[in-house]
Protein backbone atom coordinates (compact mmCIF):
# COMPACT_ATOMS: atom_id res chain seq x y z
CA UNK A 1 0.00 0.00 0.00
CA UNK A 2 1.54 3.32 -0.82
CA UNK A 3 0.78 6.49 1.41
CA UNK A 4 -2.34 7.25 -0.57
CA UNK A 5 -5.14 6.66 0.78
CA UNK A 6 -8.25 5.51 -0.71
CA UNK A 7 -11.58 6.32 1.19
CA UNK A 8 -15.35 5.87 0.57
CA UNK A 9 -16.43 8.78 2.38
CA UNK A 10 -20.16 10.41 3.24
CA UNK A 11 -20.60 13.92 2.36
CA UNK A 12 -22.84 16.17 4.75
CA UNK A 13 -25.46 18.27 2.72
CA UNK A 14 -23.40 21.54 2.17
CA UNK A 15 -25.96 23.73 4.23
CA UNK A 16 -25.00 21.55 6.98
CA UNK A 17 -21.04 21.49 6.01
CA UNK A 18 -21.85 25.31 6.63
CA UNK A 19 -22.60 24.16 10.54
CA UNK A 20 -19.38 22.24 10.49
CA UNK A 21 -16.92 24.63 8.53
CA UNK A 22 -17.75 27.49 11.63
CA UNK A 23 -17.49 24.79 13.61
CA UNK A 24 -13.37 24.33 12.19
CA UNK A 25 -13.20 27.80 12.49
CA UNK A 26 -13.97 27.84 16.20
CA UNK A 27 -11.08 24.90 16.47
CA UNK A 28 -8.53 27.18 14.62
CA UNK A 29 -9.30 30.11 16.25
CA UNK A 30 -8.92 28.17 19.96
CA UNK A 31 -5.20 26.91 18.87
CA UNK A 32 -6.36 23.68 17.06
CA UNK A 33 -3.90 23.28 14.66
CA UNK A 34 -5.10 20.59 12.47
CA UNK A 35 -8.53 21.77 11.95
CA UNK A 36 -8.48 22.00 7.94
CA UNK A 37 -5.75 18.94 7.89
CA UNK A 38 -8.68 16.44 6.85
CA UNK A 39 -11.54 17.35 4.86
CA UNK A 40 -15.11 17.90 6.72
CA UNK A 41 -16.21 14.19 5.59
CA UNK A 42 -17.18 10.97 7.57
CA UNK A 43 -14.82 7.85 6.45
CA UNK A 44 -16.65 5.08 6.03
CA UNK A 45 -14.23 2.73 4.34
CA UNK A 46 -10.79 2.28 3.08
CA UNK A 47 -10.56 0.78 -0.26
CA UNK A 48 -7.58 -0.51 -2.44
CA UNK A 49 -9.41 0.96 -5.78
CA UNK A 50 -12.50 3.78 -6.11
CA UNK A 51 -15.91 2.42 -5.96
CA UNK A 52 -17.92 2.76 -9.64
CA UNK A 53 -20.92 4.86 -9.69
CA UNK A 54 -23.15 1.69 -9.06
CA UNK A 55 -21.43 0.80 -5.75
CA UNK A 56 -21.55 4.36 -4.66
CA UNK A 57 -25.03 4.21 -5.03
CA UNK A 58 -25.23 1.00 -3.34
CA UNK A 59 -23.45 2.40 0.19
CA UNK A 60 -25.96 5.70 -0.39
CA UNK A 61 -29.10 3.07 -0.13
CA UNK A 62 -27.55 1.27 2.83
CA UNK A 63 -26.96 4.63 5.04
CA UNK A 64 -30.13 5.94 3.96
CA UNK A 65 -31.88 2.40 5.21
CA UNK A 66 -29.70 3.32 8.58
CA UNK A 67 -31.19 6.71 8.96
CA UNK A 68 -34.47 5.51 9.14
CA UNK A 69 -34.10 3.07 11.26
CA UNK A 70 -35.04 3.13 15.14
CA UNK A 71 -37.26 6.55 14.55
CA UNK A 72 -34.25 8.57 13.19
CA UNK A 73 -37.05 9.65 10.43
CA UNK A 74 -34.17 9.76 8.09
CA UNK A 75 -32.12 12.29 9.76
CA UNK A 76 -28.33 11.69 10.47
CA UNK A 77 -27.53 13.74 13.64
CA UNK A 78 -24.35 14.30 14.85
CA UNK A 79 -23.47 13.13 18.76
CA UNK A 80 -20.59 13.60 21.23
CA UNK A 81 -16.96 14.29 20.24
CA UNK A 82 -14.33 11.72 19.59
CA UNK A 83 -11.68 10.45 17.76
CA UNK A 84 -10.65 7.32 15.06
CA UNK A 85 -7.03 6.32 14.06
CA UNK A 86 -6.46 4.36 11.01
CA UNK A 87 -2.58 3.82 10.63
CA UNK A 88 -1.95 2.66 6.55
CA UNK A 89 0.96 0.42 6.14
CA UNK A 90 3.20 -0.71 3.47
CA UNK A 91 3.28 -4.13 2.12
CA UNK A 92 5.91 -4.93 4.68
CA UNK A 93 3.75 -4.31 7.15
CA UNK A 94 5.40 -1.05 8.28
CA UNK A 95 3.50 1.42 9.22
CA UNK A 96 3.45 4.73 6.89
CA UNK A 97 2.12 7.48 9.16
CA UNK A 98 -1.18 7.41 11.91
CA UNK A 99 -4.33 9.85 11.53
CA UNK A 100 -6.04 10.53 13.79
CA UNK A 101 -9.33 11.99 13.16
CA UNK A 102 -11.14 14.18 15.45
CA UNK A 103 -14.82 15.72 15.38
CA UNK A 104 -18.71 14.52 16.47
CA UNK A 105 -19.82 11.18 15.76
CA UNK A 106 -22.89 10.39 13.96
CA UNK A 107 -25.97 8.59 15.49
CA UNK A 108 -26.36 6.04 12.56
CA UNK A 109 -24.14 2.62 12.87
CA UNK A 110 -20.98 2.29 10.27
CA UNK A 111 -22.63 -0.24 7.42
CA UNK A 112 -21.42 -3.36 6.86
CA UNK A 113 -19.16 -3.99 3.99
CA UNK A 114 -18.42 -7.67 2.56
CA UNK A 115 -16.44 -6.31 -0.79
CA UNK A 116 -13.31 -7.35 -1.87
CA UNK A 117 -11.63 -4.11 -2.02
CA UNK A 118 -12.70 -3.11 1.34
CA UNK A 119 -9.19 -2.77 3.52
CA UNK A 120 -10.84 -1.24 6.77
CA UNK A 121 -14.47 -0.51 7.64
CA UNK A 122 -14.67 2.36 10.23
CA UNK A 123 -15.93 1.44 13.41
CA UNK A 124 -18.22 4.05 13.97
CA UNK A 125 -19.24 7.16 11.95
CA UNK A 126 -16.90 10.36 12.61
CA UNK A 127 -17.84 13.94 10.99
CA UNK A 128 -13.97 14.98 10.93
CA UNK A 129 -13.46 18.21 12.26
CA UNK A 130 -9.94 17.96 12.19
CA UNK A 131 -6.67 16.03 12.59
CA UNK A 132 -5.05 15.40 16.20
CA UNK A 133 -1.36 14.10 17.36
CA UNK A 134 -2.54 10.56 18.54
CA UNK A 135 -0.89 10.95 21.47
CA UNK A 136 -2.77 13.82 22.29
CA UNK A 137 -6.21 12.26 21.83
CA UNK A 138 -7.24 11.44 25.33
CA UNK A 139 -6.05 14.58 26.63
CA UNK A 140 -7.64 16.62 23.62
CA UNK A 141 -10.72 15.24 24.78
CA UNK A 142 -10.46 16.11 28.08
CA UNK A 143 -10.13 19.75 27.31
CA UNK A 144 -12.35 22.36 27.09
CA UNK A 145 -13.11 22.37 23.68
CA UNK A 146 -15.24 24.60 21.54
CA UNK A 147 -18.20 22.03 21.62
CA UNK A 148 -20.31 21.83 18.50
CA UNK A 149 -24.00 22.75 18.41
CA UNK A 150 -26.26 19.90 18.19
CA UNK A 151 -27.09 19.38 14.59
CA UNK A 152 -28.46 16.89 11.72
CA UNK A 153 -29.32 16.52 8.03
CA UNK A 154 -31.18 13.96 6.12
CA UNK A 155 -29.53 15.43 2.90
CA UNK A 156 -25.69 13.87 1.87
CA UNK A 157 -23.74 12.40 -0.87
CA UNK A 158 -21.45 9.30 -0.90
CA UNK A 159 -18.03 9.99 -2.85
CA UNK A 160 -14.44 8.18 -3.29
CA UNK A 161 -11.68 10.26 -2.01
CA UNK A 162 -8.12 10.12 -2.47
CA UNK A 163 -5.71 11.00 0.50
CA UNK A 164 -2.31 11.34 0.46
CA UNK A 165 0.20 13.01 2.88
CA UNK A 166 2.11 16.58 1.34
CA UNK A 167 6.25 15.54 1.14
CA UNK A 168 6.47 20.13 2.67
CA UNK A 169 4.48 21.57 5.29
CA UNK A 170 3.79 20.58 9.21
CA UNK A 171 4.56 17.08 9.15
CA UNK A 172 1.05 15.18 10.37
CA UNK A 173 -1.04 18.08 9.80
CA UNK A 174 -0.15 18.59 5.62
CA UNK A 175 -2.43 16.40 3.26
CA UNK A 176 -4.04 17.00 -0.07
CA UNK A 177 -7.08 15.24 -1.35
CA UNK A 178 -9.86 14.89 -4.13
CA UNK A 179 -13.40 14.03 -4.02
CA UNK A 180 -14.76 12.18 -6.56
CA UNK A 181 -18.23 12.98 -8.35
CA UNK A 182 -20.60 12.10 -5.31
CA UNK A 183 -24.02 10.01 -5.68
CA UNK A 184 -27.00 11.18 -3.63
CA UNK A 185 -28.72 9.21 -0.96
CA UNK A 186 -31.79 8.35 -1.92
CA UNK A 187 -34.33 11.39 -0.55
CA UNK A 188 -35.99 10.61 2.41
CA UNK A 189 -39.82 9.96 2.65
CA UNK A 190 -42.15 9.49 5.55
CA UNK A 191 -44.38 6.83 4.96
CA UNK A 192 -47.87 7.69 5.83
Amino acid sequence: MSAILRFIVLIPHRDSGRLLWEYRRQLFAAGFEGAYSFPGVAPVAVVSQAFTKGELQGVARTLRALSVQGGRGGKIAIQDLGSLTYSPSSPSGESLYTLTMFGPFLDVPSPEFSHPRVRYRFPRLLLVAGLIKTEAAERLMQEALPQSSAWFFRAGMVANMLFRPLSSGAPGYSFEWHIGTPVWLPSYRARP
